[in-house]
Order: C-alpha cells, then sequence, then structure tokens
C-alpha cells in the first residue's frame, strides 16, 4: 500500500553550475561519506549522479510529508544503486516514515529526459 508519494524535477544545468561554485561543500551537505563516495570524477557523469540524487531525496521529503523541515535533512535520505534505484530513510526521515505506519520501504523512479530528471518515491507500508 502507497503511504505517500513525492516527484520531483531537477534541471541539471543548475547541477552543474552549484557544483562549479560549491562542489565539496554542496557534495557534503546533501550526502554522508558512505553516498559520496560512490559519485563519478568531475564531470558530466558526476553532475547526472547528483541531479538524480537530488531529485530522488526531494521526491523522498515529499513523500514523508516533510520537505526539509522537522529535523529532517539532505544526508537523512540515501540514494542507492543496485538493480534499480531505491531510497534509504535513514534518521529523522526513517523515523518519519514508521509514524506513518511504514516500514520504510519506498519505490523509486528516476528518468532522464534531455536535461532534466525526474523523480518519484513512493512510502510503502
Amino acid at each position: 500500500m502507497v503511504l505517500g508519494l513525492g516527484v520531483d524535477l531537477i534541471e541539471m544545468e543548475r547541477v552543474a553550475r552549484a557544483l562549479d561554485r560549491w562542489d565539496g561543500r554542496l557534495v557534503d551537505k546533501l550526502m554522508g561519506p558512505e553516498e559520496a563516495a560512490r559519485l563519478p570524477p568531475p564531470g558530466p557523469d558526476r553532475v547526472l549522479a547528483i541531479a538524480r540524487a537530488i531529485a530522488a531525496k526531494e521526491a523522498a521529503s515529499k513523500a514523508i510529508g516533510t520537505g526539509w523541515t522537522r529535523g529532517v535533512r539532505w544526508r537523512d535520505v540515501v540514494l542507492e544503486g543496485g538493480s534499480g534505484p531505491s531510497v534509504r530513510l535513514d534518521a529523522r526521515a526513517g523515523e518519519t516514515a514508521r509514524r506513518l505506519g511504514s516500514s520504510g520501504r519506498t519505490r523509486t523512479t528516476l528518468e532522464v529526459r534531455g536535461g532534466l530528471v525526474l523523480g518519484e518515491v513512493r512510502l510503502l507500508t
């Protein structure tokens, strides 16, 4: 059963400009060491990876109904790879999901269309 749904659209060009300006500081704000270590080296693949992460994180924060308030931080939402993208909800994001009746499971979809990344996260029971 779906308890929450979040959708977000990210412009890769904006991510590229933000990386040019803040690179390491931006990554440190968005990701913990484990997630940041999986990023590709600087270049187009890194921009895409960070845009995908931002889209997934934003969508997840909407799916749990908090956005970036009530103690939920960017690093509390972790984009994982594997056979398909998935979002892991840690710390306050996970606590909030459990209060809604979720086990913390999500279904994540990420699509790239031109210069945009579309993220959708469904919070499941």
